[in-house]
């Protein structure tokens, strides 16, 4: 790629960007019912602000309760045509950048590299560049390690005809790569082997330290999967042969483990006619999984594409009622202790904005991706600004 197109790096760390700066959300609907704030778009785009970002963004908390997060800036000018460059950053949401990668101003309807990231987790990160010649993905690089490293070294380099995925997601003492077999490796390359197969039913997937934790979902059977290094994957929760039943969209901090319940299934059916928000203390024993209903969930199914986000006694997650079509979706945020939780939802139709996902939840906020007429910013939300919550018998749906 290097003799096609340019990609920036810094050569040391007094080169790497300033720190985010965060400001007051707008309140485009009315007036917001709790304190919140996002990243203060200051780099020249032709996108309206606040909604600079692009590509897919997550988050970690580091051991010393630092979030952490990985974006990537949409960078565009007008010229005879639109012109698009973007920068990719690991950076604490209060502190110091601690990668950035850069690619210069291109056409993104010809020859370009893209730079995108995957995944963190504490100390780690991920990212992919992905070559796309005439408007089409041609080669695609994965990269990761270190998450202070300022050149990260290149771990897969293969043509789009390759059919092993490039795709790394990042754990602190182990990644995996994607595809149709979900294959572990240590960050020194050794092979662990494969986590599952046909990983396209499995999702979504979260590192929980050195477990790898995340859901079946192929009729009949939905099920709470985990792989450790000592005994590989096993079933954490499951119903066997009773269908009825089914779980999915787990999350965890390595302290509590965060689930949706599905009940009162036919056999012949997708949906589930009651669902549950459920927690335990976390465990990679099944045996030692103790489920306690928190509160009703809206949807008919379990299964989720982002993994929930639980810390400091709290788990958020994503929901919709019959969204596009019908009139709610956003996020809940649940209290563990006792099931009592708030709805953060979005402007309805056709407005274009919408609460995505969260990525991080902590003691104090909760950081979630946010939508604003098919473009992104993020958003942190205080907890003790939320109000006193709703119990679990007066939530209404």
């Amino acid at each position: 790629m290097d003799c096609q197109y340019r990609m920036y790096v810094p050569s040391s760390r007094e080169y790497l960007p300033p720190p985010l700066t965060w400001e007051p959300c707008t309140s485009d609907f009315g007036p917001l019912p709790f304190n919140c704030r996002h990243i203060k778009m200051d780099w020249p785009s032709l996108r309206p602000p606040p909604y600079g970002l692009g590509g897919m963004h997550t988050a970690t908390v580091d051991s010393n309760g630092r979030v952490v997060l990985l974006i990537r800036k949409v960078y565009e000018r007008n010229g005879p045509t639109r012109m698009t460059a973007f920068m990719s950053l690991t950076v604490e949401a209060d502190g110091p950048v601690r990668q950035a990668l850069w690619t210069d101003y291109a056409l993104v309807d010809s020859n370009f590299v893209n730079v995108g990231g995957h995944l963190l987790a504490p100390g780690k990160s991920s990212g992919s560049l992905a070559e796309v010649r005439g408007g089409h993905l041609y080669r695609t690089a994965t990269f990761g390690g270190d998450d202070t490293l300022l050149r990260p070294p290149i771990l897969y380099d293969r043509l789009q005809t390759d059919p092993n995925s490039t795709t790394v997601w990042a754990g602190s003492d182990f990644y995996y790569t994607g595809g149709h077999q979900l294959r572990v490796f240590k960050w020194d390359g050794t092979d662990m082997g494969v986590a599952a197969y046909d990983s396209p039913a499995y999702s979504p997937m979260q590192w929980v330290g050195p477990t790898l934790l995340f859901a079946y979902a192929s009729s009949p059977y939905y099920e709470i999967v985990r792989w450790t290094e000592h005994d590989g994957t096993r079933v954490l929760i499951g119903f066997g042969s009773d269908y009825s039943k089914g779980a999915g969209y787990p999350g965890s901090d390595g302290k509590d483990l965060v689930w949706l319940q599905g009940e009162n299934r036919d056999d012949d059916s997708v949906r589930f006619p009651v669902a549950w928000v459920m927690t335990s203390k976390f465990s990679t024993n099944a045996s030692e999984i103790q489920p306690r209903k928190l509160t009703r969930w809206p949807q008919s199914h379990v299964s989720a594409t982002d993994p929930a986000q639980v810390g400091c006694g709290h788990a958020a997650l994503s929901y919709s009622v019959g969204w596009p079509k019908g009139t709610e979706a956003g996020m809940l945020i649940v209290r563990l202790s006792d099931g009592v939780s708030w709805k953060l939802v979005s402007p309805s139709p056709p407005t274009g904005h919408m609460w995505v996902e969260p990525i991080a939840i902590t003691c104090n906020e909760v950081f979630a991706r946010y939508k604003g007429h098919a473009y992104e910013t993020i958003r942190r939300v205080r907890l003790d600004s939320l109000g006193p919550g709703t119990p679990p018998s007066e939530l209404v749906w």
